[in-house]
């Protein structure tokens, strides 16, 4: 009796030990070995069929897809807008005439001492070139101002001066390359005015200093004097230009020597 319980022990171990798989014939055996009387073996209903153990089924790791990455889009760079550059007006330059020399001249004939200017070689006034005109023992008076009655004086004019139309007058020059025969008073002098309407209107004088007794030369004004108005292009044309020169001393015995009257005008054109 215990031979075949042992029997059947070992079955069901080696049953066990090939995955719990009993063969047809094995449960048979088995079956036969439970009816024997007197063994209290469990019949082969009893016997379950051995569920196998699961296998873990392998869990599949993702493999990461490779994310592209974003190629970055350029941003265009913003044309920059021209800006109008804008014109420049040049400004005018102020300028000149330079010197010029008068092509005509005349004596003052009434209350002006002689009455008879520059009577020795008038002309030689209007040129640079060592000739010169005189006034010999000038004057009647020994009176000392420029506006005196006794003083001898003389006109000189038609400068040529070509000015463009609307410039601005800046100023005005008169030079005198002059001299005188001698005396010791420091009233030895030439007086100048100028005239924009042929010689109806003055300005005030402007004067020389003390002439010597060898040739000098004397600017008066400047080129930002306009001697005390306000002058156009149209008062330098021939008809209405006029420079006048009166001879001064404290005395009749003078002798007044001119080698030049010239005049510049400075201005800005329009």
């Amino acid at each position: 009796m215990l031979r075949k319980v042992g029997i059947l022990s070992l079955l069901a171990g080696a049953a066990l030990v090939l995955g719990g798989a009993l063969t047809q014939g094995s449960l048979a055996m088995l079956t036969d070995l439970a009816t024997i009387p007197g063994n209290s073996f469990t019949t082969a209903a009893s016997f379950a069929t051995a569920t196998p153990t699961p296998t873990d089924t392998p869990t599949l790791t993702a493999t990461p897809t490779d994310t592209p990455t974003p190629t970055p889009t350029d941003t265009p760079t913003a044309t920059p807008t021209p800006t109008d550059t804008p014109t420049v007006t040049p400004t005018p330059t102020p300028t000149n005439t330079g010197f010029l020399n008068c092509a005509s001249n005349a004596a003052v004939t009434s209350g002006s001492g002689d009455n008879n200017g520059f009577q020795v070689n008038p002309g030689n006034a209007c040129a640079n070139d060592g000739a010169f005109a005189e006034d010999t023992d000038s004057g009647t008076n020994t009176g000392t101002s420029c506006s005196g009655t006794d003083k001898d004086r003389h006109l000189f004019y038609d400068y040529g001066f070509t000015i463009p139309a609307g410039s601005t007058i800046n100023g005005i020059e008169a030079r005198l390359d002059a001299w005188i025969d001698g005396g010791t008073s420091a009233t030895r002098i030439m007086c100048v005015e100028l005239s924009w309407d042929g010689g109806t209107s003055w300005t005030a004088a402007n004067t020389t200093s003390t002439l010597g007794t060898t040739e000098a030369t004397f600017i008066l004004g400047a080129a930002t004097d306009t001697w005390g108005r306000t002058w156009s292009d149209a008062d330098f044309s021939n008809a209405n230009f006029r420079l006048r020169i009166t001879n001064v001393a404290p005395s009749t015995a003078r002798d007044f020597r001119l080698d030049w009257a010239a005049v510049q005008v400075t201005y800005t054109p329009p």
